[in-house]
């Protein structure tokens, strides 16, 4: 009698369970809606992993603006900086291997590898290039790799030469260009790929059957969404560009579904099912703290921080016009996915929503908060515009006539860059990217302003410097609200 009344009661309490479950998926379902049409988002898609099991999977909207092919959870989307945490575990399987080390040195498997200054080329470590604490500043040289013909390994070249702004392993700096140089070493180390390497050992086993590692097989798949922007009012599409010339840092697209077995991986500690991929004291190595930065830490390939007193593992992806973030919650066994195509914070919004439902805290409204964020971020970028056009000295003419600006210009770090006259005005091309690119608009005296071409860039500011004989000698350029781009960087002197 006792046994039957414990069965009862396990009866139960598993249905109560399993009910409030699906009251807050019915929640969650709800508001994504809500919010997809506060965001005017074309696309999204959402999958929650829960005790090993996929307990949702859902697309919402169109694939593409203006037509009728709905996101379904097999829609492939740009995963981006997500694919970071891809790379980290593919370094820990060749840890388990014994094949390298976390803290073996770059320049072991990289013999050409140098970063800037020489001793720190002779000391970063592997953990180093994953752990964002380079001394480079957060996106420190992304306009290499973004959009340009440059190869991983010209990017990686080239990097040499981006100065520094703190010590070496002292401070928080994201870089991008460090996790393309991580996937290097796998190639070195194994002689495959990165594709290929993350191919055979997650997409094949984890039954990952959408998901690819470049943009030249996302082009070909059928069942893709399409990068999004919103211009004077209007959502537009953008032009596909990037190369696959920064894998290691992104490279994967992919779906909710495929993803929730990555998430599934992941809170199994490196198992799914029977197969071992790696090994727990890894999985533990990854989710580690390594570099803290304000409130949070970054592991190895993971942000960590903590949300309703809980540890939360995350990473969001951005690439222009898709956003997409994998986020853990160990101590509770749930993981979930969110993918977009379209450049909001309402990621960010349904990520907190979600974190906070499923750890029974009462939501706030998040999709409120980050409009508000949003706007007020829209904003500044409207109220630099008009700064600029305050400060601007009215009335004033460029120094030489419009020919002598004309000419080719290099920066040592990035590239060459060209100038020349275009139906009467100067117009600007960066060489290495065909996009940054655009007419010079006379701003005052010997500063001009570009609205580029590229659909990503907003507009930037380009001064030219004279010598005492009122020669050209070389530009800089300000992008201020271009968030990705630091382009003070970069200091093109004339060549001719």
């Amino acid at each position: 009698m006792k046994t039957r009344n414990f069965l009862l009661i396990l009866i139960f309490l598993s249905g109560h369970v399993l009910h409030a479950q699906s009251d807050k998926l019915k929640q969650l379902d709800e508001y994504i809606q809500n919010s997809m049409a506060d965001w005017e988002m074309p696309g999204f898609a959402v999958s929650i992993v829960k005790d090993d099991s996929v307990i949702f999977a859902k697309g919402y909207g169109v694939r593409e603006f203006g037509k009728d092919e709905k996101v379904d959870p097999n829609t492939l989307f740009v995963i981006a900086s997500c694919s970071k945490a891809f790379t980290t575990a593919a370094l820990a399987i060749l840890v388990d291997r014994g094949k390298i080390n976390w803290d073996d040195k770059v320049i072991d498997y990289l013999p050409d590898f140098q970063m800037y200054d020489p001793w720190v080329t002779n000391e970063i470590t592997i953990r180093d290039l994953v752990t964002h604490r380079s001394g480079l500043a957060t996106f420190s040289g992304d306009f290499l790799w973004l959009g340009s013909n440059y190869d991983r390994k010209e990017v990686i070249r080239r990097a040499r030469r981006l100065k520094p702004v703190s010590s070496f392993r002292s401070k928080y700096g994201y870089q991008n260009i460090m996790f393309i140089t991580a996937a290097e070493i796998i190639k070195a180390v194994t002689d495959t790929s990165w594709g290929d390497f993350i191919k055979e050992h997650f997409l094949v086993p984890l039954k990952m059957v959408n998901t690819n590692t470049s943009y030249k097989e996302l082009a070909v798949s059928e069942n893709k969404a399409r990068a999004h922007y919103k211009k004077d009012g209007e959502i537009k599409v953008y032009t596909d560009i990037q190369k696959d010339n920064a894998s290691g840092a992104l490279g994967i697209n992919s779906s909710v579904n495929d993803l929730a077995q990555w998430i599934r991986l992941q809170l199994n500690r490196g198992k799914i099912d029977s197969l071992v991929i790696f090994s727990e004291e890894q999985s533990k190595e990854m989710w580690s703290n390594h570099t803290a930065f304000g409130e949070m830490n970054y592991g190895l390939g993971w942000f960590i921080r903590y949300r309703n007193g809980k540890r939360m593992l995350y990473h969001g992806g951005g690439m222009p016009g898709m956003i997409s973030t994998v986020a853990l919650i160990p101590e509770e066994n749930f993981g979930f996915a969110l993918l977009s195509n379209m450049e909001t914070g309402m990621v960010s919004a349904i990520r907190d929503y979600i974190v906070d439902l499923f750890t029974s805290v009462e939501p706030k409204d998040y999709n409120k908060i980050m409009l508000e964020k949003w706007e007020e971020r829209l904003q500044k970028y409207e109220d630099e515009l008009k700064r600029r056009e305050e400060v601007r000295v009215k009335n004033t003419s460029p120094s030489l006539p419009l020919e002598k600006y004309c000419g080719k210009y290099e920066d040592k770090m990035y590239g060459e860059a060209k100038v020349s006259m275009k139906d009467g005005n100067l117009f600007l091309q960066f060489i290495p990217t065909p996009t940054f690119r655009g007419v010079l608009n006379h701003y005052h005296y010997d500063t001009f302003f570009i609205d580029w071409e590229d659909e990503f860039l907003t507009r930037g500011w380009i001064k030219f410097d004279m010598d005492f004989e009122g020669n050209v000698k070389r530009f800089t350029l300000e992008v201020p609200n271009s968030p990705d781009f630091i382009f003070t960087e970069l200091l093109f002197e004339k060549k001719n």
